[in-house]
C-alpha cells in the first residue's frame, strides 16, 4: 500500500489562469447582518463587566439602566434569568433572554472585551450561556488576526482570501442555527473570536476591502472550510468527515501550480514532521484515547501490540488505522485517528494531521518504539492557510487563490 510520500503527486488541479478578482457590485447592498456568538457557557452564573453605561432589555422591553459601569450578574431563578448590577443594587428578573446593551464602551466577558451586546439565554440544563450580538464585519476584524495573523503586505491577498473564507463560514452557519439561541461558537469549533483583542491594520483592511463577499456553489453558501498547513494536498471532506454534507470544491487535490512545483504550504513549520513514541508509552495513550473516542469500555483495550493503516484517500492520509491490542483490535477511521494518537492527552494535544506513514521496531511480539512520519496541521479540507500565504507571495489574488482551494465555486455579494 502507498505511503503519502509517494501518492502526493497525482493529478493537476485546473488552471487558475482565468481566475479574476469579483467584479463591481450592481445592485443596491443589503443591511448588513448581526451575527450570535457563544462566548462563554456555564452551568452556574456569569458575569459580565462594563466600563460604562448600560441598559437592560427582554426584546424590546427596558428592565433598568445605569449611567455607570461595574460587575453585572446573570444567574438562574429557577426557569428564569436574574440580572443583578453590584454597583447599584439594580436588579430584574425575566422568562427568556435578557440582553445587556453598552451605551457607549465595550463590555468584558471572562477578561475579553467584546464590542456590541451580551444576550443572556437560559440553558436546558440549568446554566447560562453569554452570546455576543455584533455586526458581521465586526466580528470578521476579531476573527481574521486569529486565524491567519498579520504576515505583512505581501501576503495581503491570503488575508482578504481569509476573510472571504471567514465570513462565508459565517453566513452559512447563520443560515444553518437560525433557530438556535446562537449561530456559532468563538473557539476552534468554529471559527477563533476574541472581540477587540489582537485586531491589526493589516487584517481589517482586507476585512474593508472585501465587505460582504461570499463564496457560493449552486446559489448557496459554500462550505468554507480551512485549516494550518495541508501538507502538499488538501482532504477530501467525504473521507475526513463522513457525516458532514460534501460538495465537489471540498474533494481535495494537489497544494501546487503543477505536478513537477513545489507545494505551496512547503514554507510552513508543520509542512513535515516526525514523534516517535516507545510502545508503552503509545499503548498508555489509546487506552485513554480509545474509550473518549470511540466509546468503548476501557477494559476492553490490552496491552498494545501494532499500529496497521489499513486505507489511505487519494490526499495520502490515513483513512483507516488499525490498532491491535492485546484483548483485540480497533479500526479507527478519519479525523478521530488524530485525536486517538494524540501527542499528550493532559493537555489535549492531537496528532497535527493524518498525513503519516508509520515506522515500528518490534520488541518480541508486541511494538518496541513506533514513529509517527507525517505532514500538515490540521483537518485539511478546504483552503490551506499557509498554502494561502504562499500563493499570496507569489503574486496570486485573492479570486485566484480561493479558486484554488474552492474549485468551482463563486464569489458573490452576500448583502
Amino acid at each position: 500500500m502507498m505511503g503519502f510520500k509517494s501518492i502526493l503527486p497525482v493529478l493537476l488541479l485546473a488552471s487558475l489562469a482565468s481566475a479574476t478578482r469579483a467584479g463591481p457590485r450592481t445592485a443596491a447592498p443589503k443591511p448588513e447582518p448581526t451575527i450570535r456568538v457563544l462566548v462563554f457557557s456555564t452551568s452556574g452564573s456569569a458575569t459580565v463587566a462594563t466600563t460604562g453605561g448600560f441598559r437592560v432589555r427582554a426584546g424590546e422591553a427596558l428592565l433598568f439602566e445605569s449611567d455607570r459601569g461595574g460587575t453585572v450578574s446573570v444567574y438562574r431563578d429557577g426557569r428564569a434569568l436574574t440580572v443583578r448590577h453590584d454597583g447599584s443594587g439594580q436588579d430584574a428578573t425575566h422568562e427568556g433572554d435578557i440582553t445587556i446593551e453598552p451605551i457607549q464602551k465595550p463590555v468584558s466577558v471572562g477578561g475579553v472585551w467584546y464590542p456590541g451586546s451580551i444576550r443572556a439565554v437560559a440553558k436546558d440544563d440549568g446554566g447560562v450561556d453569554l452570546v455576543s450580538l455584533v455586526p458581521l464585519e465586526t466580528y470578521l476584524e476579531g476573527v481574521v488576526p486569529h486565524e491567519i495573523g498579520e504576515p505583512g503586505p505581501d501576503a495581503y491577498a491570503a488575508v482578504e482570501a481569509q476573510a472571504i473564507a471567514a465570513r462565508t463560514y459565517a453566513m452559512s452557519r447563520m443560515r444553518l442555527n437560525r433557530d438556535k439561541a446562537y449561530d456559532l461558537e468563538a473557539g476552534v469549533m468554529d471559527q477563533v473570536y476574541r472581540g477587540n483583542e489582537k485586531r491589526g491594520r493589516l487584517t481589517t483592511s482586507a476585512v474593508n476591502d472585501t465587505r460582504g463577499l461570499v463564496l457560493t456553489h449552486r446559489g448557496d453558501f459554500c462550505d468554507a472550510y480551512y485549516s494550518a498547513t495541508c501538507g502538499g494536498h488538501t482532504s477530501d471532506i467525504r473521507l475526513i468527515w463522513p457525516d458532514r454534507p460534501s460538495a465537489p470544491y471540498l474533494y481535495g487535490g494537489l497544494d501546487r501550480a503543477d505536478a513537477d512545483g513545489q507545494s505551496f504550504c512547503l514554507p510552513a513549520r508543520n509542512f513535515r514532521w516526525r514523534y516517535s513514541f516507545s510502545g508503552r508509552a503509545l499503548g498508555d495513550t489509546v487506552r485513554r484515547t480509545l474509550p473518549m473516542v470511540l466509546g468503548v469500555d476501557a477494559s476492553e483495550v490490552g496491552e498494545l501490540i501494532d499500529l496497521r493503516v489499513n486505507e489511505r484517500g487519494a490526499s495520502g492520509r490515513v483513512q483507516e488505522l488499525e490498532i491491535v491490542t492485546s484483548t483485540k483490535s480497533f479500526v479507527v477511521e478519519g479525523d478521530k485517528i488524530r485525536r486517538v494518537l494524540m501527542l499528550d492527552v493532559s493537555r489535549g494535544r492531537i496528532l497535527p494531521s493524518t498525513l503519516f506513514d508509520i515506522e515500528s521496531e518490534m520488541s518480541g511480539q508486541r511494538v518496541g518504539l513506533v514513529s509517527l512520519v507525517g505532514g500538515g496541521n490540521g483537518h485539511g479540507v478546504g483552503m490551506c492557510q499557509n498554502g494561502a500565504l504562499g500563493m499570496a507571495r507569489k503574486g496570486y489574488s485573492y479570486a485566484m487563490i480561493l479558486q484554488h482551494y474552492y474549485p468551482g465555486s463563486e464569489l458573490r455579494p452576500g448583502y
